[in-house]
């Protein structure tokens, strides 16, 4: 394994393993119980002001989260061949993939944000600011995300049991933008961000084994005469 063909795999791993510690980390510095999205502004900004700490804890694994996520977005689309599939399918993919970088990074940098401000802040500037993280960091980012592995692992035939995963992971996410109408639709939100993880993981490891992702399956590739 060489430092070239890994790099998608050191990055898939930071970015899953570093977000997953944001909550027992942050936690085990916490007091009281996070408000939830929607709760009283007063609530959160009480809770908030006593919870400086934690708030700057999770801005730093989310931002070191995100640098993971950037490693991947700007090193797994090199490593899939795309003659196979449209260009525009490649460039969506990428966008995809940097908005979703920008939309993690932003909602940590406002993590870090609120651990300096909220104890001297106005009410209703902590509770704008909680909300703008929580939709960058939340919707904006799943669902970018997803069109990501879509674009790049699911449409670009990579392989059928890691399309059919990337499409399974990559759909979850893109179907938390449900979550801005239908409540119980929020439970995408934390699966379809998981899978895609999950996914990405899988993906380095193809690569970290010295092989590119195939932009087609083994069983699809056309037979020559002497059957090779």
């Amino acid at each position: 394994m060489n430092t070239r063909t890994s790099t998608p795999l050191i990055g898939a791993l930071i970015f899953l393993l570093l977000y997953l510690a944001v909550s027992p980390v942050a936690g085990a510095f916490s007091i009281g119980d996070l408000p939830l999205p929607g709760s009283p502004p007063a609530t959160v900004h009480d809770y908030l002001a006593v919870n400086t700490v934690p708030s700057l804890l999770t801005g730093l694994l989310q931002a070191l989260s995100g640098i993971g996520l950037a490693v991947v977005v700007g090193s797994l689309p090199r490593a899939v061949d795309t003659d196979a599939a449209p260009l525009r399918t490649g460039v969506l993919g990428r966008l995809a993939g940097w908005i979703a970088v920008a939309a993690i990074l932003l909602s940590a940098a406002l993590s870090v944000v609120l651990g300096l401000i909220s104890p001297t802040a106005t009410t209703d500037t902590v509770a704008l600011i909680r909300n703008f993280s929580f939709y960058s960091g939340g919707v904006t980012h799943v669902v970018a995300l997803g069109v990501f592995v879509l674009a790049i692992l699911a449409f670009h035939r990579s392989g059928k049991a890691l399309r059919v995963l990337a499409a399974i992971a990559g759909g979850l996410a893109v179907a938390s933008v449900l979550s801005t109408v239908i409540f119980y639709a929020s439970l995408f939100l934390p699966v379809g961000r998981l899978a895609c993880m999950v996914v990405l993981v899988v993906a380095g490891i193809i690569v970290a084994r010295g092989r590119s992702i195939p932009a087609v399956a083994e069983g699809d590739r056309p037979r020559t005469r002497a059957g090779h």
